[in-house]
Order: structure tokens, then sequence, then C-alpha cells
């Protein structure tokens, strides 16, 4: 406060100083060697020295020194200077830093090179024609016009080779070789179904070595169902006389353990230990919905239906099922038929839900004509083994 009225007194004095001279003064020439010192003294006095070149010179000092000491503009100055000192807001701040920091690391830092990973862009062609070829698994960040290019390349090159289908073979891969035991049945077997245990007993060998290749086959998935259906049947009839022979010379199937033997499991066959029983009555009746098979296979009883004296294969069975089935039905040591009264085998009774109406079902195969509500009698069955 005391500086502020120090200038305001100052500047006042200067300004009556000069009106005095120019009234007081005359107009004469200045000389241009003197100049005008302003100087101020500790109680306040204030010596005036002509130092002035020109007329025009001791002026503008007057006028600056006046603007200097105005009160308005001393405390716009105040106020200038406040205002440069204060802190700057925080953006401005963070704006300078971010400058400086770009310059000083745009000089000093430069950006590390990134090589991008190399990719396997070739497609190998398909080797095993059972399996498509897969497509090539590239990373879409790093796919370029050249890559592009390849892949769409390798695309059209797998769509134009396509793997073939399997074609279809009679025997398929890892079939048993039934020749074998279509060769034994032939041998051992007569036309009527009576076959030659003794004879068997003498060359089991050859009976084994067909069951080997049975116990040794993987089903594959070219097999149809034929295939199937006759791997089947063959398997339970040859099953059937290996346990004949086990226990060789027997005079009946039931004298075999404990009146059951088809529920006695010792056969090896996929992997599992199975039953004449399984074999039927849990692999061939459901999954196959065939009531012919009741025909084709063998008890080794004799009122069981005859033993065929040949293998049944994929391209015979539908056949050799149909002419075994009319071969059973109008054979007088199975059934006897009449139009209004038929006696029939027992089969037809213990497996009456596999054919239906069992009197239709005779009907279609009989020689005979069969009226569709005759009296139905069944047969006693005979244990006895179907030869010697």
């Amino acid at each position: 406060m005391k500086s502020r009225l120090i200038y305001i007194l100052f500047g006042g004095l200067l300004f009556i100083v000069a009106s005095c001279q120019s009234k007081n003064k005359p107009s004469a020439p200045i000389e241009t060697d003197k100049e005008v010192s302003i100087l101020g003294s500790d109680n306040d006095e204030i010596v005036i020295e002509e130092i002035i070149e020109e007329p025009s010179i001791t002026e503008d000092i007057i006028v600056d020194a006046m603007e200097e000491t105005n009160p308005r503009n001393v405390e716009n100055k105040i106020e200038s200077s406040t205002k440069s000192n204060a802190p700057k807001p925080l953006d401005t701040k963070a704006k300078d830093v971010v400058e400086t920091v770009k310059k000083t690391t745009s000089k000093t830092v430069t950006k590390p090179k990134v090589t991008k990973p190399e990719t396997n862009i070739s497609t190998p062609k398909p080797t095993n024609t059972n399996t498509k070829p897969t497509k090539p698994a590239t990373d879409p960040i790093i796919k370029t016009d050249k890559v592009k290019e390849v892949i769409e390349d390798k695309a059209k090159e797998t769509v134009d080779t396509k793997p073939e289908k399997p074609i279809k073979v009679d025997v398929p891969i890892g079939y048993p070789n039934h020749k074998l035991f279509d060769g034994f049945l032939r041998k051992y077997v007569s036309n009527t179904g009576n076959v030659n245990y003794a004879g068997i007993k003498k060359n089991e060998a050859s009976l084994d070595a067909y069951l080997t290749t049975l116990e040794n086959t993987k089903f594959n998935t070219t097999w149809s169902r034929e295939d199937k259906l006759a791997f089947w049947i063959n398997a339970y009839n040859a099953y059937t006389i290996k346990l004949i022979l086990n226990s060789y010379p027997v005079a009946k199937i039931t004298d075999l353990h404990g009146g059951k033997p088809w529920d006695h499991k010792w056969i090896k066959l996929t992997g599992k230990t199975l039953s004449l029983n399984n074999i039927e009555n849990d692999i061939i009746r459901p999954e196959f919905k065939e009531p012919r098979i009741h025909f084709a296979v063998n008890c080794a009883a004799k009122s069981c239906p005859p033993l065929l004296n040949a293998a049944y294969t994929a391209g015979n069975l539908d056949s050799k099922l149909e002419s075994q089935t009319k071969k059973f039905v109008n054979n007088s040591a199975f059934n006897t038929l009449g139009k209004s009264e038929i006696t029939i085998s027992k089969i037809f009774d213990w497996y009456g839900e596999d054919f239906g109406d069992v009197t239709s079902y005779i009907a279609r195969y009989a020689d005979t004509a069969v009226k569709p509500k005759a009296k139905i009698k069944f047969k006693e069955y005979d244990w006895n083994l179907n030869g010697k």
C-alpha cells in the first residue's frame, strides 16, 4: 500500500514540474547535448537535471513515466504478474507433459520390429481314402492376399479330389472264411441233416480251425445285414456241434450242463463270453427280427429243423432261409397238415410271437391248403441226438 502511494505522489510531482517548466522557460532551442535526469532523495525531494536532447523526447519520457505511475496501470501489472505466476489448469499441464514426452521419446525411443509368426499354409493331400481331408488352420489376423490365394487353390483341389466311397465287396475285410465250414458240413452232414459226430471227433481240428476264425473276427462297418446274420447262424450251428463233441459220446444234448446246455457261457466272440441262448435270443432274434432263422439254427436234436449241409453266406442267405422254411413246414416228420386241423412242431409254440398268426404263417408255406381257423395241436419234442 505504501509503495502504491509513493508511485502516485511521484507521478503527480513530475506532472507539476513539467507544467511549470513549460510556462516559465522561453521556447528557445535546447542544446542537443543536455539530458534530463530524475532523481529521488530520502526526504522525497525531487531534483530534475536537464538531459533532454529534444523537446519531443522530454515529453515522451514524461508521458511514459506518468503511464508507469498511473494507478490503474500499476494494478493491471500486478494482476497480470499474479496471473502469470498462478498454477496452470490440470488439462493444460497434462498437454504440456504429453508434448514434452513426445518430443523426447521421438528422439530416443524406437519402436521394436514385430515379426509375424510363420504359418504352414500347405494342405497335405489325404493318404487314406476313407477319411476326409481337413482344412488348414490359419489365423485370420496374419492372412495376406498371397495366403488367401493359396488357400483358395488348395480348397479347389480338395473339392476336386474327394475320396470315393469304398466299393462294397462280397467278402468284407476281416470276414471269417465260411468256406472252411462249408467244406466241413458237406463232408460230415447228410442231405437230410444227419450229423456224423463220430467222424468229426476223429478230425475235430477241422472244426476248431473254423471256430478260430470266428473268434478272431471283428465286425467291419462295411458288413451288411446279411453278412452279420449269416455270421451268427453259422456260429450258433458250429458251436452246437462243438458242444456235443466236448462230451461225446452223448445221447441227448439235454444231458449236458444240468439239462440247460443253452445257458452255459463258454463261447468267445466279439470280445464277450456268450452262451447259445445269448446268440439266439439276445442277438439274432431282437436285432434281425427274422422268424425264418428258427429253421436254420440247429439244436442237435431229432425234432430240430435239419442242419443244412452248407454254410450260410450273405449271397445265399435269403434263398436258403426260404427253402429251409418250406422244407420244414411240409416235412411230415415235423408237421402234419390238414384243412381243418394241423399238428405242428413245438417251435411254433415256443417262438409264437416271432411268427404272428401261426396258422397264416403255416398256410403261406404249406403245399396243402390250410383253413385260417384250423385247429392247432403241437407234437412232442424228441431231444435225442440228430446223428451218430
